[in-house]
């Protein structure tokens, strides 16, 4: 099942690795990266670079990973991190991308106990202390700007799991309040629960109601590609998610937020 390898460990061999005509052409086809400054998009590239140089990507199902694509996944991997630091992405190596969505089956325990099986169609899924798994389509889908990113979704896990414990609760900083942060996660959690319950059609992606981690997971979606329509409806957790990733997407984008055409260099 596991194809071609590609990358390799050696602590040298990032430099220079993103050429400046792929990264023009990755900054023109993901609009997630408007409104930074050179400074910003100098970090992000050199973390990015890092991502490359700390993972080794595999293809699954026949799909042979170029460059291209690990530099798409790199670079949207390391934007949560971007103020937080490389750190918060060690202990794992591996990523592995399928062409498409791909079938997961395994077994999982409800509440009651009883083990059940099950068989899931996924776009992304991030192993607890191991490897991370996308869908390349849904990656270079990604870049509508419509509150939709496998990437960042798998990477929230990866951040929410830093404590030992896959909770929606990351490792908070001591500006944040823990139970602060708890509450208006909650709070969200059960509203949105109480709009699925009424057959309403929720602002945010209904499967951050399946659990706190995935909650987590899909607001931090929400935070980084419409933070002016998380900001709008979930105010207050827009500024706890702001204080957690120490960015503000809403003042960054500004009122140019747009999509952009996609470009066919990247594909």
């Amino acid at each position: 099942m596991i194809g071609r390898l590609f990358g390799n460990r050696d602590p040298e061999s990032a430099v220079g690795r993103i050429g400046d005509a792929i990264w023009s052409e990755l900054l023109e086809a993901y609009p997630l990266f408007d409104g930074f400054g050179q400074e910003q998009l100098q970090r992000l590239r050199r973390l990015a670079e890092r991502f490359l140089d700390d993972k080794v990507f595999f293809g699954a199902r026949g799909f042979e990973p170029e460059l291209e694509h690990c530099i798409a996944v790199a670079a949207q991997a390391v934007l949560p991190v971007l103020e937080l630091g490389y750190e918060w992405l060690e202990g794992w190596h591996e990523v592995v991308l399928y062409p498409a969505e791909f079938i997961v089956e395994g077994e999982a325990m409800d509440e009651n106990g009883l083990v059940h099986r099950f068989r899931d169609i996924r776009a992304g899924e991030a192993w607890q202390s191991g490897r991370l798994v996308l869908s390349w389509n849904d990656v270079w889908g990604d870049g509508s700007l419509d509150g939709y990113n496998v990437v960042i979704h798998e990477i929230a896990h990866k951040l929410d799991e830093r404590d030992g414990a896959l909770d929606g609760t990351p490792p908070l900083h001591r500006d944040i309040d823990r139970q602060a942060w708890i509450d208006h996660f909650t709070q969200a959690f059960e509203e949105l629960h109480r709009i699925l319950e009424a057959d309403a059609e929720p602002f945010i992606d209904p499967y951050a109601a399946e659990s706190p981690a995935e909650c987590f997971a899909v607001f931090s979606e929400a935070f980084f590609e419409t933070p002016d329509f998380l900001s709008a409806y979930y105010g207050e957790l827009y500024g706890v998610l702001r204080a957690f990733y120490r960015q503000d997407p809403l003042l960054r984008f500004g009122s140019e937020r747009k999509g952009k055409d996609r470009i066919d260099g990247i594909r």
